[in-house]
């Protein structure tokens, strides 16, 4: 167990190898209940969307009940306070703690990014707005191949998973849950919210039930090179308040032409006119050793950047990382950098983003 963002985590529960295999090859269980669980409502439908849409680059028009969005919080320079996903709920029996907007926050972000949005909300004068933390509801994720055939286990109508991005209520063996077809491995799976009460209940039946088809517990080791293969960045390494999407390659999450004004879209507009300074690229090492964050990135002995995360790929079984280059200074995937660790100048190749997609 180790301290994380506050919260008490498990960093492994047997190997982390076999912990991660499990994951690519059968099923997961993570307990990410540390994420930050945020309702945003007003009474108004449309003026907290109105609200949102002010704070957000992504277009929330699109936005229906059941349907999510990956998108961030940026400030007047572009850069990423954090990086959430937003769902518009849908009507809820059960779960009527949540409404109209539910956005699932970082866990050290979580108070940050609550106070940043009252204050945006005073700004404008909205005085209606409530920002409350669902304090009383866990978070699972269970990811993996076999995630489904685990559900169904449990007497889940599986016929109405919701689809990609999108949430449901259901009940699990009477307990209410909302089911979210989301996850950050690089698998296909869910993240079930639940009551607290209930939670110990429901991560034991789990683990009970797909025991027989090999599930495991999962901690955060495996959870990192998990995302790291998938090449999902983390806010704090990957992404921070000094980074913008452009330059951190979630362009596609941007909507520069959508017709509200956000927070951080004149920043972005000029960053595309006049060029980025910076740009975000995977690489793999040619020497069996580990990049570090923050350990610098050269061409030709000269430093053009710094390493923002890395690791041995236990999929490939060959070091991966992620970093920032100066714009201009690679050309692409096949380049060729040296990454300086621990005093050492290791080469390494520019490829292809992700490093494995399903």
């Amino acid at each position: 167990m180790v301290d994380f963002a506050g919260w008490q985590m498990p960093l492994q529960y047997g190997k982390v190898l076999e912990e991660h295999h499990a994951v690519r090859q059968v099923a997961g269980l993570f307990d990410i209940s540390h994420m930050g669980l945020v309702t945003v409502s007003s009474g108004d439908l449309e003026a907290t969307r109105a609200f949102l849409e002010r704070l957000v680059p992504q277009d929330l028009s699109k936005l229906k009940p059941g349907k999510a969005v990956y998108t961030q919080f940026l400030n007047e320079q572009g850069g990423i306070i954090d990086d959430i996903i937003i769902y518009q709920l849908p009507h809820l029996i059960h779960l009527t703690d949540f409404r109209e907007f539910l956005i699932i926050c970082n866990a050290s972000n979580t108070a940050k990014d609550m106070a940043w949005m009252k204050q945006q909300a005073e700004t404008v004068k909205f005085s209606g707005l409530q920002v409350i933390l669902n304090d009383q509801y866990s978070l699972f994720a269970l990811q993996g191949p076999e995630f489904s055939h685990i559900l169904a286990r449990t007497g889940y109508d599986t016929d109405h998973l919701p689809k990609r991005f999108w949430i449901a209520e259901a009940q699990i063996q009477g307990t209410p849950v909302l089911v979210s077809r989301t996850g950050y491995t690089g698998e296909d799976g869910v993240e079930l919210i639940v009551p607290s009460a209930k939670a110990s209940g429901l991560w034991d039946l789990l683990l009970d039930l797909g025991r027989p088809l090999e599930l495991r517990p999962i901690g955060l080791g495996a959870r990192d090179t998990l995302r790291l293969e998938a090449a999902y960045p983390l806010h704090g390494h990957d992404i921070s308040e000094t980074d913008s999407p452009l330059e951190a390659g979630l362009a596609w999450s941007v909507k520069l032409d959508k017709p509200v004004d956000f927070i951080g879209k004149t920043a972005l507009i000029r960053q595309r006119e006049q060029g980025l300074e910076k740009e975000f690229f995977c690489f793999t090492l040619n020497k069996r050793t580990i990049a570090r964050q923050h350990d610098i990135i050269l061409k030709n002995g000269v430093p053009i950047g710094e390493v923002t995360s890395g690791s041995i790929s236990p999929l490939f079984n060959v070091p991966i990382g992620m970093g920032y280059m100066r714009a201009g200074s690679v050309i692409g995937p096949g380049d060729t950098v040296q990454v300086r660790v621990r005093g050492t100048d290791v080469d390494a190749e520019i490829v292809e983003r992700p490093f494995y997609q399903k």
